[in-house]
């Protein structure tokens, strides 16, 4: 490849790297958020769709985790 090219082509991977680490910095920070809100309700480490405990060493796991195993398989 000519150095141009990839000089060219570089900043594009970079910018998209970039991209691809902030939407997923994003996503981890709605799922604290959600976690803190339903922490607030009373309703932290119950299943979301069928109101199931979540297993402790899941929520250990995963802090974030919303549904219990079953859901998680059928999600």
């Amino acid at each position: 490849m000519h150095p141009e090219a990839r000089s060219r082509r570089y900043p594009a991977l970079v910018e998209e790297r970039y991209e691809s680490e902030l939407a997923r910095s994003a996503a981890v920070l709605d799922g604290v958020d959600r976690a803190l809100e339903i922490l607030s309700e009373g309703t932290y480490g119950q299943c979301e769709t069928c109101g199931a405990p979540v297993l402790d060493a899941d929520l250990e796991r995963d802090p974030t985790r919303r549904v219990c195993e079953q859901h998680l398989v059928l999600g």
